[in-house]
């Protein structure tokens, strides 16, 4: 009796490629996690953000704005991972539930 999913995987193993179909570990078609570079980038931009905020708009000194906003930016790294994991979550059981995995 054949199984072609293990010989698939042996297949994909010999070849030199990851035996899921990803270098990440989840199927081919799969929503992608998001990096840590999204994460950052968000964060600078938030930062920046309230920075021009108070700054301009609350018309706090400079070093002030500049120290809450690098503090508003490290809070939204550890934020930023979480939203990221819970959307990709969400995505993941939506995508299974439409191609009919479980």
């Amino acid at each position: 009796m054949k199984n072609e999913r293990y010989e698939s995987k042996i297949a994909a193993e010999e070849a030199g490629e990851h035996p899921a179909g990803r270098r990440d570990g989840l199927p081919k078609g799969a929503p992608r996690r998001a990096g840590m570079k999204s994460v950052l980038v968000r964060a600078g931009i938030a930062g920046s953000i309230f920075f021009l905020f108070l700054l301009y708009i609350n018309g706090d000194p400079p070093l002030v704005a500049l120290a809450w906003a690098l503090g508003i930016a490290i809070l939204m790294i550890p934020l930023g991972m979480l939203l990221d994991r819970m959307s990709h979550k969400m995505a993941m059981k939506r995508w299974m539930k439409q191609t009919g995995r479980s």
